[in-house]
């Protein structure tokens, strides 16, 4: 175990790693490339120019993020965590896959609010596969985007209803 906090558990507390994918939300001036599920541009006014232009990631490059949050998962637990936050939320990319704002696509991963889950959903299942019992996986979801036509309320609703089997 590479990491066990004397401080931090000491009055029982449980110490779980957040873990994200920042999608498109990359600064232009970083290096590197800014993923998306669909090359949809950050759109925040005259500030948009700060984000880099997004790409639509490859049905590759999906199944690659998918096993780094796995990995991601699996270290955090022989690290000593106690759990993972999986952060789905506040525009990163598993939040651009859930909304039909962001996620244009027309394949497997795209369209209905299902397929549009199917990334968290993988990766849920997929950590919770290779993880033991005891170790939690969360998941941090927007209840909404606050976009017209976006993610919305009962969208959320839906999406966890989906994860809860998980």
């Amino acid at each position: 175990m590479l990491f066990r906090s004397t401080a931090a558990t000491s009055g029982g507390s449980k110490v779980w790693m957040q873990i994200n994918h920042p999608g498109r939300q990359v600064m232009a001036n970083m290096p590197g490339v800014a993923w998306g599920p669909s090359a949809t541009k950050v759109d925040i006014g005259k500030n948009s120019k700060r984000f880099a232009a997004p790409v639509a990631m490859t049905v590759e490059q999906i199944e690659a993020t998918i096993e780094r949050f796995v990995t991601t998962a699996r270290r955090a637990e022989e690290a000593g965590f106690d759990g993972v936050e999986i952060h789905a939320a506040h525009g990163y990319l598993l939040s651009q896959f859930l909304s039909p704002l962001t996620n244009k696509r027309a394949d497997e991963w795209g369209g209905s609010l299902e397929n549009r889950a199917r990334h968290l959903r993988e990766i849920v299942g997929r950590i919770r596969a290779s993880v033991r019992l005891d170790f939690v996986v969360a998941v941090k979801i927007n209840s909404a985007d606050f976009q017209r036509g976006g993610f919305d309320v009962d969208d959320a609703a839906k999406v966890i209803a989906l994860l809860a089997p998980l």
